[in-house]
């Protein structure tokens, strides 16, 4: 029997961000879309208006290829959209997404908090352990693109070819997995980047994901030590999970690089206090013993400087980089920019 024309809104959850899936359950019932339901799976609470099926032992194991299939098989309508529970859309969403009608996989732009683009289309290489997602420009496509699973916009006949590998649990590729069979397959992956969702990327909630994602890294590509599943982890651009692998080594060895690589991961995912903080124990780690590596750690502070609007404290870790290492260009060119310019006599 086919499915009737509409969509549905299938949401995952652990339970942990109520405030977020109210304001997503919300930002979906201001759409106006003709036909929907909200299908809810996971750890959360009956509600009205919103179909809720509790799976706590899927919720609490990060099960979310399980989740989402369990929502894709009970949905009525013929387009499936798979969410987290983090996501928000904008008001102009539906306006701006329901003139595309052919399509099999469909994704959108999506934004972190701050405004930024996050991971919204995307290329991952196939056969190669030590790949990480590389952003594509819209107009780009590729034989290994795929689209983030926060947001996927999927016609319900595509999925029951395809479903979500239950094997895997978050962080575990799951995305990149179903995309690219669905490219085996024959059908279409595609964004339409003048629609909008907003990713928050809430950190509730992630510990049994990123525990997830060690799992597979060790078991898929052979990981046997902390340090080098660290190293696995920034080489992939995994800087969230990368924190408490840094975390834990930076606490049983106090040395430059594990400070260095702990103070990295916070900058790349915005937590600059932390940054500074951490860069600050890499450079007094090693007693400024090492011109270069100490020199790259001002430089990086100063980037977070210049995130808080730190202009002053920015220059002068410019000006100390650029004393260590005058080669550093990006010191050079930090200090260019910040350094007051002398009014000509």
């Amino acid at each position: 029997m086919s499915e009737k024309q509409g969509i549905s809104f299938c949401i995952i959850t652990g339970g942990q961000r109520p405030d977020r899936i109210d304001t997503l359950i919300k930002s979906i019932k201001a759409q106006s879309v003709p036909s929907y339901e909200i299908l809810v799976c996971g750890r959360h609470r009956p509600d009205p208006g919103i179909i809720y099926t509790e799976k706590a032992h899927w919720a609490d194991r990060a099960e979310v290829s399980k989740m989402r299939n369990f929502n894709a098989a009970g949905a009525q309508y013929d387009t499936i959209i798979i969410l987290d529970d983090d996501v928000e859309f904008t008001p102009d969403w539906w306006r701006n997404i329901r003139a595309v009608q052919n399509f099999d996989i469909l994704g959108c732009e999506g934004l972190d908090g701050n405004g930024d683009r996050w991971w919204d289309w995307q290329k991952m290489e196939r056969g190669n352990p030590l790949a990480g997602p590389v952003l594509l420009d819209y107009t780009e496509t590729d034989h290994d693109v795929y689209i983030s699973g926060y947001f996927m916009m999927i016609k319900k006949q595509v999925w029951k070819a395809v479903k979500f590998d239950e094997n895997r649990r978050n962080y575990q590729h799951d995305d990149v997995d179903f995309c690219h069979r669905a490219l085996d397959l024959g059908y279409r992956v595609e964004t339409c980047p003048k629609a909008t969702v907003i990713h928050h990327v809430d950190a509730r909630g992630r510990e049994e994901s990123e525990r997830a994602r060690t799992d597979y890294i060790k078991k898929n590509f052979s990981i046997k030590s902390d340090r080098d599943l660290g190293k696995m982890l920034l080489s992939t651009n995994y800087f969230r999970e990368a924190l408490p692998v840094f975390k834990k080594l930076s606490g049983a060895d106090p040395s430059f690089e594990n400070f260095y690589n702990l103070a990295y991961c916070f900058q790349q995912v915005g937590g600059y206090s932390n940054a500074s903080k951490y860069y600050l124990e890499a450079i007094y780690a090693d007693g400024n013993k090492d011109d270069i590596r100490v020199a790259s750690a001002y430089l990086h502070m100063g980037e977070v400087f210049l995130k808080q609007g730190r202009k002053e404290l920015a220059l002068d870790c410019a000006k100390t980089a650029t004393t260590l290492m005058p080669q550093n260009k990006k010191a050079v060119e930090m200090l260019f920019k910040l350094e007051p310019k002398k009014e000509k006599k």
